[in-house]
């Protein structure tokens, strides 16, 4: 029954309704920028998450290089990079360690270089396996320096990670695995670093990183090849010494 008071109406008017709308649109974009910083660009997962990740669901006493690839997803060639090239950044002293793992570097990049779309080893090469407990000794070594990293690494410079940059790039991967197979005395580390840098870039689809890498990879192969013109040199030197 209406009692003759006046109640309060509920109106809103179209510029109240606009501004609702606008300060709602505002907070989901904020929402939307959040995940987007906070996400990887490739499937919202970074290069970091995938290695815990795997530890964490792999518990056999040995782990193969197809399981690895396997589980890497579409990010096979970039974290595959990063792992071959992280052991000889970290000090091991196995001997022969960078030769032997410059073998799938080749492969990675020759295959990179050719344009596949995703990792293949051969069968011999894919049942290999290597201990867990080193593998996860190594991976906890890197992985406060791999979380600081990711926070710099974004999308840029498309050029360089398109199929046809990609292919560049696998190119100068390919001559910088080449060098690391080779027994060079303090030429196998900065070449490491280059690749480690340009398998997390390619992840990140960092151009910018990219071309660090390549700078880094162009040091490196300059401190080889001064390494070895003083080995030839010297070599040459002490084969002219002795009388004939």
């Amino acid at each position: 029954m209406d009692d003759g008071t006046m109640r309060p109406l509920d109106v809103s008017t179209p510029t109240d309704l606009n501004s609702a709308a606008k300060a709602e649109g505002r907070a989901d974009a904020l929402l939307a920028a959040g995940s987007a910083n906070s996400a990887s660009p490739i499937n919202g997962r970074r290069t970091s998450v995938i290695l815990r990740e795997f530890l964490a669901s792999h518990t056999e006493s040995r782990i193969s290089l197809g399981a690895l690839r396997d589980a890497l997803e579409d990010r096979g060639f970039g974290v595959l990079l990063f792992i071959f090239a992280l052991p000889n950044l970290v000090p091991l002293n196995i001997p022969l360690l960078s030769a032997v793992l410059g073998v799938p570097l080749v492969l990675l990049g020759a295959q990179l270089a050719y344009g596949a779309h995703k990792p293949w080893f051969p069968d011999w090469l894919a049942k290999r396996s290597f201990p867990r407990e080193g593998f996860t000794s190594v991976v906890h070594r890197a992985l406060p320096f791999l979380d600081r990293i990711e926070r710099l690494l974004r999308p840029r410079l498309p050029a360089l990670t398109t199929w046809t940059g990609e292919r560049l790039v696998g190119a100068a991967v390919l001559i910088l695995a080449i060098v690391l197979t080779l027994p060079i005395v303090f030429g196998n580390w900065l070449p490491s670093f280059a690749i480690a840098v340009i398998g997390l870039a390619i992840v990140e689809k960092d151009g910018l990183a990219i071309v660090i890498g390549l700078i880094f990879g162009v040091i490196g192969l300059a401190i080889a090849g001064a390494v070895v013109f003083g080995f030839l040199k010297a070599l040459l030197l002490l084969i002219a010494a002795v009388p004939i």
